[in-house]
């Protein structure tokens, strides 16, 4: 049975715990559609450009990862009422950085040989292939068979933007104008920084999408004010987004609208999800608990299975529709079992 968290009941905020792992489990719907992009991404394995399904991915791609970061945020804010900046920190590394190193080791070369075997016809097996693997450093995308972060960049750029993160909540002085100067620096910063890339992504709007989650997304009395014009955040939301991917896959321009529809999807699409969250999702249960707690590990795991499952189906000669939706119903269950399972064994022997 499902119930509301009630302040002194609970140290967990539900509704942002349930907002991360039902956003993370979008993930294997968009590295699906993947495969089908239009803009001649190569992806770790591509089939034909599908405009239906590139429209998904241009659907979600402006606002998930600012979302992401910024619930990271949220979710820092309280572990440091607790833990304080040490323990914080230490625990960034331990959460993070173990299952990164981890998955450089496993995870990414499978993506990697892929990749390799499906765009440029590589023939040997996957052992000989840790060679090419940590010897091939490019673009870091991993697309020709070299070396890769693939999707776990996240978990190295949520590292460093934490580190980044604690010296400004450190430095900055905490009074109400100080805060508000900074809630509208944070926000223009971030939606102005949003092309400009970093080791190819854009972490100044993720370090600011992360601070402005910590010093105000984190706040009840905040959310609860914009959970106030919910339906009208989401109707801007969906109108942009929507126009942001028509625009983009299907009209070709113009540019200056597309820009505009991308960048107010990424802004009402951030804060609609977090005002429904807060007023539908602030539940809890044991389901809810499971897929919260291997929400990361969901994360981690999801990528390679969902590639291997395309590819392997591929091997079957079948149509790239029905391909993509045994996909999804292969994944999604996979993903699920491999992370329980995971948690499972790193409880029996860590606690």
């Amino acid at each position: 049975m499902n119930t509301r968290s009630t302040a002194g009941t609970t140290s967990r905020v539900h509704y942002i715990d349930n907002l991360r792992w039902i956003t993370i489990s979008l993930l294997v719907l968009y590295h699906a559609c993947m495969a089908y992009n239009t803009w001649g991404e190569k992806n770790y394995i591509f089939f034909k450009d599908l405009k239906p399904l590139a429209f998904v991915v241009v659907l979600i791609s402006p606002w998930f990862m600012p979302l992401m970061f910024l619930l990271a945020g949220v979710s820092a804010s309280y572990s440091l009422s607790k833990r304080g900046f040490g323990q914080f920190i230490s625990e960034r590394f331990k959460r993070l950085g173990i299952p990164l190193v981890i998955g450089l080791i496993i995870n990414t070369p499978i993506l990697s040989y892929i990749a390799d075997i499906t765009h440029n016809h590589y023939q040997g097996n996957f052992i000989q292939h840790y060679v090419i693997f940590y010897s091939r450093f490019t673009d870091l995308s991993g697309y020709d068979g070299g070396f890769a972060l693939g999707h776990l960049w996240f978990l190295l750029a949520l590292i460093l933007i934490s580190l980044i993160a604690c010296v400004v909540i450190r430095l900055l002085p905490q009074n109400r104008t100080v805060l508000m100067i900074t809630g509208i620096v944070l926000a223009v910063a971030g939606v102005a920084a949003f092309d400009v890339k970093l080791l190819g992504k854009p972490l100044i709007t993720y370090l600011c999408a992360f601070l402005l989650g910590y010093y105000f997304f984190s706040k009840k009395e905040f959310v609860k004010k914009l959970a106030g014009f919910k339906w009208e955040f989401v109707a801007v939301f969906a109108v942009t987004a929507i126009a942001n991917a028509v625009l983009y896959i299907f009209a070709a321009g113009p540019k200056i609208l597309n820009n505009i529809c991308n960048y107010s999807s990424l802004i009402t699409g951030v804060i609609a999800l977090i005002c429904v969250a807060h007023d539908h999702l602030d539940l809890t249960g044991k389901r809810m608990q499971i897929f919260s707690k291997l929400s990361y590990l969901f994360y981690i795991v999801h990528f390679p299975v969902v590639v291997l499952s395309q590819y392997f189906l591929g091997l079957t000669g079948m149509s790239i529709i029905l391909n993509f939706f045994l996909t999804l119903v292969i994944a999604y269950p996979v993903s699920y079992f491999i992370s329980l399972l995971i948690s499972k064994v790193r409880s029996y022997y860590f606690g």
